[in-house]
């Protein structure tokens, strides 16, 4: 008994330590990222590289009409892109509705879900004809300034992702996730993107040259195609640069339980990319690559919850000098970078406005940041289920088509 005591003693102790470490880790990032300056690409309109925008769209009637409109309203030579939706197992208008709207329109069938079969068929489209392949999902909303100032950004990289910000619906639900959208760009993208390391793939607004997506989309594991390309892609040496002077306008989703469904399966997916494609991405960090080491952590420890939630814990035994504490020093530097920092860059930044609705919001961000903990849990114990669910659409209105970011 004694023994298992110790043992489980020297666990804490170890996970805590470990904790603090990739806490102070990411304040350190975070803090010395902010304090550069970001890479601010200019939008050019005289010509570059030739993009074909895919749009992935699944019973998408209501909102694929306005993400066609938006790409094909780029401010960029109109015989340097092209639009393809793929229509892919639809049972409503997606296809009409999207050819209406002025796109090229594959209707796909596959027995097997997800994404990857949409990407593959518009890869077929265009591998011999683009520099870039673009890809988006129907919801997507973006400026028309968007592919010119993707394609200063462009020279020299392989894959890029547009800063994602969430759509306003109004709802609470949309509007607290949307919170920690806008907090993991400023927090956690931004600061990489100063230092030069970068971000993942986020599903929609990001650019890959088509050889690269071709190599990566080989034998997919998982229905979060996402993560396994930004796995692989920083194993065999390559990043994911991160474009913050532009955006991409994502609905967040406005039904709890719909939310829940997609959550649960971005973690299963996750646990998935941990077993198939984490330990060669470790093996490239372990070689000396930084930016592999860092989305390895990223990937080991994807939420900075999980951090603040251990250092809330070792600051309440060091406060209490419980069993287990560890020193004063290192925990009181981790407890300042996971609530102090964030909150005075917060304030500067104007994240949440310093009133009562603001406190509301960040309240009910909080809240529902605390639910990754239940869904995580179920996540790993069904982690080998592969099960797509479609997520239900906020009415979309015209003004929101052209809708401006906030920080």
């Amino acid at each position: 008994m004694r023994s298992l005591t110790r043992l489980a003693g020297l666990l804490v102790v170890w996970g805590q330590a470990l904790l603090i470490a990739v806490s102070l880790y990411q304040t350190a990032i975070m803090v010395l990222g902010l304090r550069r300056p970001q890479p601010r690409h200019q939008p050019n309109t005289d010509g570059g590289p030739r993009f074909g925008l895919l749009v992935c769209a699944r019973d998408e009637a209501e909102v694929v009409g306005g993400a066609v409109a938006g790409l094909r309203a780029q401010e960029y030579p109109r015989e340097l892109f092209d639009v393809l939706v793929i229509a892919h197992n639809c049972s409503d208008e997606t296809a009409s509705l999207a050819a209406r709207a002025g796109a090229r329109v594959l209707e796909l069938r596959t027995e097997r879900p997800g994404k990857v079969q949409a990407m593959l068929a518009g890869l077929a489209e265009f591998r011999e004809t683009c520099d870039f392949v673009g890809v988006f999902d129907a919801d997507s909303r973006v400026p028309a300034t968007l592919l010119a100032t993707v394609a200063t950004a462009s020279e020299g990289e392989g894959c890029l992702q547009v800063e994602t910000v969430p759509r306003d619906t109004g709802d609470w639900l949309s509007s607290g996730y949307g919170l920690g959208r806008r907090a993991r760009n400023l927090f956690w993208w931004r600061p990489r993107e100063a230092l030069g390391l970068g971000t993942t793939v986020s599903g929609t607004g990001f650019f890959i040259r088509p050889a690269l997506l071709a190599e990566l989309l080989v034998n997919p594991q998982t229905l979060t195609e996402d993560l396994e390309l930004t796995a692989r892609l920083y194993a065999r040496g390559g990043r994911v640069a991160y474009v913050s002077s532009t955006y991409v306008i994502v609905e967040e989703p406005h039904v709890f339980r719909a939310s829940v469904r997609q959550r649960l399966r971005w973690v299963r997916g996750h646990f998935s990319v941990l077993r198939y494609d984490w330990p060669p991405l470790a093996a490239k960090a372990l070689h000396g690559d930084r930016r592999a080491f860092d989305m390895a952590l990223y990937m080991l420890v994807p939420t900075r919850v999980i951090t603040r939630s251990a250092v809330s814990f070792s600051a309440i035994l060091t406060l209490f000098r419980a069993p287990g504490a560890l020193p004063s020093v290192p925990v009181g530097l981790a407890f300042a970078g996971e609530w102090v920092v964030p909150a005075v860059v917060a304030v500067r930044q104007r994240l949440v406005p310093l009133n009562r609705q603001g406190l509301q919001l960040a309240v009910r961000h909080g809240m529902l940041s605390l639910l990754w903990f239940p869904i995580g849990a179920w996540g790993l114990v069904t982690s080998r289920i592969h099960a797509w669910d479609g997520t239900p659409r906020a009415p979309v209105l015209e003004s929101d088509d052209h809708a401006v970011p906030t920080a």
